[in-house]
């Protein structure tokens, strides 16, 4: 079942926010990670929303929406899923969500000493789906293209790989 990409935020921050700087930029881009390499894992979405191509790399257009006022703070506790950030912040914590608490463990262990900069720069990067529509559309990206599970699929299919992982083709 996928999960909104706040309850994924909100997992980074719940298990590391306290010792370190989780802005919005970086969540965003943890998220992102966490969501490619489930795709590539799994077969299936981890979230329930594609991520978009903005200027500074994927985007999750719900997640922007709820961190936006956050500028870049860092952000120590989970955030409520309204654009005002109140409510119940969504999290991983029920039993049934152990496997997405390792993946984002696992995440935070390959990418989390990076920052927010560094890993939008990632995203960046020749090969990258977020490159690769930028170039086809000569870097004049409608507002709202998504990036399109395939293209996703494909390139954390090869980074899965690169670290042991056996990639999982994506459930039609």
């Amino acid at each position: 079942m996928p999960h909104r990409p706040i309850a994924i935020a909100n997992e980074f921050v719940r298990q590391f926010g306290d010792a370190n700087d989780l802005s919005h930029l970086k969540l965003q881009k943890l998220t992102y990670f966490a969501q490619g390499y489930w795709l590539a894992g799994r077969g299936e979405e981890l979230v329930t929303e594609r991520p978009q191509v903005w200027r500074y790399g994927p985007v999750f257009k719900s997640l922007y929406h709820i961190l936006s006022g956050r500028g870049s703070s860092p952000i120590r506790q989970p955030t409520g899923a309204n654009p005002f950030g109140e409510g119940t912040p969504p999290t991983l914590e029920a039993p049934a969500f152990q496997a997405e608490r390792q993946l984002v463990e696992w995440v935070w262990a390959e990418y989390g000493n990076l920052t927010g900069p560094q890993l939008s720069d990632m995203t960046h990067a020749l090969g990258t789906p977020w490159r690769k529509i930028a170039e086809e559309r000569k870097f004049k990206v409608p507002l709202d293209f998504e990036i399109p599970e395939d293209l996703d699929w494909n390139y954390f299919a090869e980074l899965a790989s690169e670290r042991d992982i056996t990639p999982v083709p994506i459930h039609g």
